[in-house]
C-alpha cells in the first residue's frame, strides 16, 4: 500500500473482504477497483464511496458484463426508446458449481466470505436487469439450498416490482447438472422484445422489434473466463482497464460501474436476502 508507484489497487479478494480492502487501499490514497460483488451490505458499500470520497481517490467496480457485444446492442436500443415503454424483465441463470468447486477454496460456500449465490454468481445479472430496467420499488423472493452442503442459497427466484411500473422475474441456480446451461436477459417492452441468451450473455437469441428488421453485432473475440473444471461470465476484463484508462483522462463510454450506479445493485441483492429470510415482500427505494 505504501508503494509510491502504485495508482491503482484491484481487491480480487474472496467477497466478504471487498469492503475492508477496498477502503485500506483508498486511504493509502490509491484509486480501486473492486471486483463483485462490491459489498454485502449497502452500509459497507457507502462507507466505500466516503472513504474513495474523502481520499479524493476513484472507486470502480468490476462489471465486464456490460461489455458484451448483445449488452451494447440493448443499452443502444433502450437509449433511442426503440423497445418503448418497458413490461417486463425475466433473468435465468442455470449454472453448475460441483463440490469440487467449494473444496478448492474454503471460502466458497460461507456466509461471511461467500455471501450467497446472488452475490457470487448472480451478480452479474443483477447488475444488467438493473442496468435495463431501473431503480426498483420492491422484491419478494424464495431462497433455499438444494445440493451442496454449504451455508449460502443455491437456488433462488426473485419476484421484481420496478418504479417504472414494469415487473420482474429473477431466477438462478448453481445445482445445474455436470455444466451451464443458460444465462439469459429477456426485455419485453411496448414496442420490442429481445432476449440475450447463450450460456455466457453472448448471444441475441429472439429480436422482435417494431421498425427494426436487422440488427448488427460488434466483433468480439472474449469468451467466457475458463477456470478448469467450470466457466464464468464473459471475459472482458481488458475493455473494463481500458474504459477506466478513458474515464480517468475524461472519456469513457458511460458503461463503467462506480458511486450509487454501483450501489444500487448491492442495495437489491441485500433487500432480496431479507425478503426470502422473511418470508415477505421488502421495499428497495
Amino acid at each position: 500500500m505504501g508503494d509510491a508507484n502504485v495508482d491503482f489497487v484491484n481487491v480480487c479478494t474472496p467477497s466478504g473482504l471487498h469492503p475492508e480492502h477496498a477502503i485500506r487501499a483508498l486511504e493509502a490514497g490509491k484509486n480501486v477497483l473492486c471486483e463483485k460483488p462490491m459489498a454485502f451490505r449497502e452500509a459497507d458499500a457507502r462507507a466505500m464511496l466516503a472513504a474513495a470520497e474523502k481520499s479524493g481517490k476513484a472507486l470502480y467496480v468490476v462489471k465486464q458484463n456490460r461489455y458484451n457485444p448483445p449488452v451494447k446492442l440493448v443499452r443502444e436500443l433502450l437509449s433511442e426508446g426503440k423497445l418503448g415503454d418497458p413490461i417486463a424483465c425475466v433473468v435465468n441463470m442455470y449454472w453448475n458449481r460441483n463440490a469440487e468447486y467449494y473444496k478448492n477454496d474454503p471460502w466458497r460456500g460461507t456466509l461471511a466470505l461467500d455471501g450467497g449465490t446472488l452475490y457470487t454468481q448472480a451478480s452479474h445479472f443483477a447488475d444488467l436487469m438493473l442496468h435495463f430496467m431501473g431503480k426498483p420499488r420492491s422484491v419478494f423472493a424464495l431462497m433455499g439450498t438444494k445440493k451442496q452442503p454449504i451455508e449460502i442459497e443455491d437456488t433462488g427466484v426473485i419476484a421484481v416490482d420496478f418504479a417504472s411500473g414494469a415487473m420482474g422475474s429473477f431466477n438462478y441456480t448453481t445445482c445445474a447438472t455436470k455444466k451451464n446451461f443458460e444465462g439469459s436477459l429477456t426485455l419485453f417492452g411496448t414496442k420490442g422484445t429481445v432476449k440475450i441468451g447463450g450460456e455466457y450473455l453472448n448471444t441475441i437469441e429472439c429480436f422482435q422489434v417494431e421498425g427494426v428488421e436487422t440488427y448488427e453485432l460488434e466483433h468480439s473475440d472474449a469468451g467466457p473466463n475458463d477456470y478448469g473444471t467450470y466457466k464464468g461470465s464473459m471475459s472482458n476484463h481488458d475493455k473494463v482497464f481500458a474504459d477506466i484508462v478513458a474515464h480517468v483522462e475524461g472519456g469513457g463510454n458511460g458503461m463503467l460501474s462506480f458511486g450509487d450506479d454501483a450501489v444500487k445493485v448491492v442495495s437489491f441483492m441485500e433487500r432480496a436476502m431479507e425478503s426470502a429470510k422473511k418470508g415477505e415482500k421488502i421495499g428497495v427505494l
